[in-house]
C-alpha cells in the first residue's frame, strides 16, 4: 500500500507587510489643504468615507491627512486587494496595521483560522481592546476590492460596535456597501466625494506650474480643469503631455479633455518620453499587481529592473512606492489600466506569456495565492489544478474556505463543469459551506466524466470511489442510515495511511453516535484521535474529543467528560479551529452544565448554535436541544421554546435523523412538563445539578463562591420542594421532572 505523501501548510498568503504602508510623499503632490481641514472630524464622527472615481487623488489625500495627523494619533494603514475578500486574511491584514501603530492593539485576540471565528471571536475581542485605547485610526485604502459580503460585514460588524475613540476612514471607488444612511442620520458620517475631490484651479496651477514648471498661462489652466472637469488624473496626464509641447496654448485649445482623450495621448505624448527598454518595462509590468526588481526581470525578461523602477519612482507620479526600503512598488490603479490597454495594442497576445512567467516566480518564491492567480490569467490550467489540488485541504483545514472557492472560481466554466479534480474539490467546499445545491451539481458532474487513470486524488483517498464514500459519510445531510452506509464503506476503500482516514472513521462514529450506538461509536472516536493526532488532522482530532466528552458525560462519567471537553477545547484553540467545530463549543457547555455552572454554559451553546447553522442539520439540532434545556433551566423559557421549535423544523427536514428524534419528544414533554414543576430558583438549579456529583455541600459552596450555610439552605428547599430526604431520591426525582 502506497503511503500518500505530506503535504506541507501553504505559504499562499504571507502577511504583506508592504500592505501596510502609507504611501510615500513625493515632489510633485500639491498640497490640498482645504480637502485636509474637511477630513478633520468633529465630534461623534465613527466613520470618514472618501468615496471618487479613479484617478481623483483618494489615496494621495488620505496620506496628506495622515502626514497631518499623526503627530496627534496614532493612524493605522492598510491597502486592501482581491485576497482580503476572505476573512481570515483580511482581518490578519487589519490586526497587523493596528500592531505597528500600537503592538498592545489585538494582544488578547485569540489564535483564529475561518470567517465564523473572525466574526464570533476577533472582532469582538479587538473592540474590547480597543476600548482600553485612546484615539485609534485605521485607513482603509481601495475597500472597492472588498467584493465578498463576509469581509464586508466583518467590517460593518466593527463600525457599529467599536468605541467613540476609534475611527475608521475609507478609500473606496464606489458605494462601500455599507449602512451609511443611519450613520449619517445620526452625524456618524463624513464624506467626500468625487466633486469635492476635484481640483480647483488653484490646485490645477500649483501642479501643472509649481510642481511640473510648464509656465501656462492662467487662463489656458482654467481651461484645462474646465475641459477635465477637474479630474486630478487627467490634469497630471495632460500635463505630462504638455511637457514635450511647444505650443502648448495651441494643445490645451485642442484638448478634448475625455478620458478617450487621455488614453490617446498616453501613447504618444506620456509613454514616447522614455526609453525603449523603459516603455517595455512600464507596460509589461503592468500586469502586475505589485512591482519589485526580481519580479519585473523574470516577467520583462530584463536585468536592471530594480534601478529603472526606483528612477520612475522619482519622476513619474503614477508608479507609487510600497515603502521605503523593500523596493516594492506599484502603479496607480488608473494608469495601470490605461498600460493594459496600450500593451494590447502594441503586443497583441502577450500577456499569457507575461503572467505565465509572473506565475514561474511567484510558485518558486512559495507565494502560491499569487502563483495560482497568474497561472489562471495565463491559461497554465493543469499547472493552477495541480498546484490548488496540492495545497486546497490544509488550506481548507485551517479554515481558509474563501480563498479556495476563490481559486476555483479563477477557472473558466467549461472546464469547471468537465474536469474532475475541479468537481471533486468544488463538491468537498460546497459541502463545507453548506451549499447542499453546489455539492450536488459538483457531484452530478462527476459522475459524467472519467477519472484520468494518471491523476492523484486531490484528497490523497487513493480512488473516486473512496473520496465520494467518505464525502457522503461526512455530509449527510441529516440522513444517519445514508452516513453509516457510506462510512462503512469509506472504511473498507480509504488506505489507513491516508491522510483522509481520520475523516472516514469520525465519519463512521457520527454515525453510529446519531444512530443510539454509543460503545460503538466511542471505540470509532477513540480511532479517529489517535489517526487525526498522527496525520496532524486537527479538525477530525478535535470533533472526536468533543463527542468523546459527550458520551463520557451520558455515561456519568463526569471527570472524563470534563477533561476530554477541555482537550477539545484546548487542541481548537490551539490551531484556531474553535468556529470549524461547533461541536467543541457544544461539549464544553455541556460538561460546565454537568458541575452546574449552566450561566456559563450559555454562551458556549451560543456560540455552538452560531458556528452550525449553516452546517450539517443532525450537528445543528443536537447543540439547539442542548440550548433548550439550559435555557429552561436558567428560567429563560421564551428562549428554550423557539430553541426547541427550531431544533423540531430542523430535524423534521432530515431523511433519519436517528436518535434526535426521540431526543426532541423528550425534550418537548420536558417543556410541557415544566410549568407544573417545583418551583426552584435559579441558584436551587445551578446546586441541584451539583448534587449529581460526589462534591459535599461545602465543596459545592467553594466551586460557587458561596458559604455552607447558604449551600446547606438551598438544599433543603429543594429537599422541601421536590418532596424528598436525601440528596439520592433529589436527583431521581429531578430526572423523572426532566429538571436534569
Amino acid at each position: 500500500m502506497v503511503q500518500t505523501p505530506r503535504r506541507e501548510p501553504p505559504r499562499s498568503r504571507p502577511l504583506l507587510v508592504t500592505k501596510l504602508q502609507p504611501p510615500v510623499s513625493r515632489e510633485q503632490t500639491v498640497a490640498r489643504e482645504r480637502l485636509v481641514q474637511r477630513l478633520r472630524r468633529g465630534p461623534g464622527v465613527k466613520l470618514t468615507v472618501v468615496a471618487a472615481p479613479a484617478g481623483s487623488g483618494k489615496t494621495t489625500l488620505l496620506g496628506m491627512w495622515r502626514d497631518a495627523e499623526s503627530e496627534a494619533r496614532p493612524i493605522a494603514w492598510l491597502t486592501l486587494d482581491e485576497g482580503d475578500n476572505d476573512p481570515v486574511v483580511l482581518w490578519s491584514h487589519v490586526l497587523g496595521a493596528l500592531r505597528r501603530i500600537n503592538p498592545e492593539i489585538g494582544r488578547s485576540v485569540p489564535v483564529f483560522g475561518n470567517a465564523s471565528r473572525v466574526v464570533d471571536v476577533v472582532v469582538p475581542e479587538l473592540v474590547n481592546d480597543l476600548a482600553e485605547q485612546d484615539d485609534v485610526v485605521l485607513i482603509l485604502d481601495d475597500f472597492h476590492r472588498l467584493s465578498s459580503g463576509a469581509a464586508r460585514d466583518s467590517i460593518g460588524w466593527l463600525i457599529e460596535h467599536a468605541p467613540s475613540t476609534f475611527h475608521l476612514m475609507l478609500g473606496t471607488r464606489s458605494e462601500p456597501g455599507l449602512p451609511l444612511g443611519a450613520m449619517r442620520a445620526h452625524g456618524e458620517l463624513l464624506e467626500l466625494r468625487a466633486a469635492e475631490l476635484a481640483f480647483t484651479a488653484d490646485e490645477a496651477d500649483a501642479l501643472l506650474n509649481g510642481r511640473l514648471d510648464l509656465r501656462l498661462e492662467r487662463a489656458d489652466v482654467d481651461l484645462l480643469v474646465e475641459r477635465i472637469e477637474g479630474w486630478p488624473a487627467g490634469i497630471y496626464l495632460a500635463g505630462l503631455s504638455l511637457a514635450g509641447v511647444t505650443d502648448r496654448h495651441a494643445f490645451v485649445s485642442g484638448f478634448g479633455g475625455t478620458s478617450r482623450h487621455v488614453v490617446d495621448f498616453l501613447g504618444s505624448e506620456v509613454l514616447d518620453t522614455h526609453e525603449p527598454d523603459t516603455q517595455s518595462l512600464m507596460l509589461r509590468s503592468s500586469i502586475l499587481e505589485r512591482l519589485s526588481g526580481p519580479l519585473c526581470d523574470a516577467v520583462v525578461e530584463s536585468h536592471d529592473s530594480a534601478h529603472r523602477l526606483a528612477q520612475l519612482a522619482q519622476t513619474n507620479l503614477f508608479l507609487l512606492p510600497l515603502d521605503e526600503e523593500s523596493g516594492w512598488y506599484r502603479f496607480h490603479h488608473l494608469f495601470a489600466q490605461l498600460l493594459r490597454v496600450e500593451l494590447e495594442h502594441r503586443e497583441p497576445g502577450v500577456t499569457e506569456a507575461l503572467h505565465r512567467r509572473a506565475f514561474e516566480w511567484y510558485r518558486s518564491q512559495g507565494f502560491l495565492d499569487e502563483a495560482i492567480r497568474h497561472a489562471q490569467q495565463a491559461g497554465a490550467y493543469t499547472e493552477a489544478i495541480e498546484m490548488v489540488a496540492g495545497v486546497w485541504l490544509p488550506t481548507a483545514s485551517s479554515g481558509r474556505d474563501s480563498t479556495v472557492l476563490a481559486w476555483l472560481d479563477g477557472f473558466p466554466p467549461d472546464l469547471s463543469s468537465t474536469d474532475p479534480s475541479l468537481l471533486l474539490m468544488r463538491a468537498w467546499m460546497s459541502s463545507r459551506a453548506g451549499d447542499r445545491e453546489g455539492a450536488s451539481t459538483a457531484l452530478a458532474l462527476l459522475g459524467g466524466v472519467r477519472w484520468p487513470p494518471d491523476r492523484r486524488l486531490p484528497d490523497g483517498s487513493g480512488s473516486l470511489e473512496a473520496s465520494l464514500a467518505t464525502l457522503r459519510a461526512a455530509f449527510p445531510w441529516g440522513d444517519v442510515e445514508s452516513a453509516y452506509t457510506n462510512a462503512e464503506r469509506a472504511i473498507e476503500l480509504v488506505p489507513v495511511d491516508s491522510l483522509l482516514r481520520s475523516e472516514a472513521s469520525r465519519s463512521l462514529a457520527v454515525a453510529h453516535y446519531f444512530g443510539g450506538e454509543p460503545e460503538a461509536a466511542d471505540r470509532w472516536f477513540e480511532a479517529t484521535v489517535a489517526t487525526g493526532l498522527r496525520d496532524e488532522r486537527w479538525l477530525a482530532t478535535a470533533s472526536a474529543l468533543a463527542y468523546r466528552s459527550l458520551i463520557a458525560g451520558e455515561r456519568g462519567q463526569f471527570d472524563e467528560q470534563l477533561l476530554l471537553a477541555e482537550e477539545a477545547a484546548d487542541l481548537a484553540d490551539e490551531h484556531g479551529l474553535g468556529e470549524i467545530r461547533g461541536e467543541v463549543h457544544v461539549a464544553v457547555g455541556v460538561a460546565l452544565e454537568a458541575r452546574g455552572e449552566v450561566e456559563d454554559a450559555l454562551p458556549c451553546f451560543e456560540r455552538a448554535v452560531a458556528v452550525l447553522r449553516s452546517r450539517q442539520p443532525l450537528d445543528f439540532a443536537l447543540a439547539l436541544l442542548h440550548q433548550a434545556r439550559v435555557l429552561q433551566a436558567t428560567d429563560r423559557r421564551e428562549a428554550s421554546a423557539a430553541a426547541i421549535a427550531e431544533a423540531a423544523t430542523t430535524i423534521e427536514s432530515c431523511p433519519d435523523a436517528g436518535i434526535l428524534s426521540r431526543r426532541l419528544v423528550e425534550r418537548e414533554r420536558a417543556k410541557v412538563a415544566h410549568p407544573r414543576d417545583p418551583d426552584l430558583s435559579g441558584r436551587e438549579l445551578v446546586v441541584l445539578r451539583m448534587l449529581r456529583g460526589p462534591l459535599s455541600e461545602r465543596d459545592i459552596g467553594r466551586e460557587l463562591y458561596l458559604s455552607h450555610n447558604t449551600i446547606h439552605s438551598h438544599t433543603k428547599s429543594i429537599y422541601r420542594k421536590l418532596g424528598v430526604s436525601s440528596r439520592r431520591q433529589a436527583v431521581l426525582r429531578a430526572h423523572a421532572l426532566h429538571l436534569l
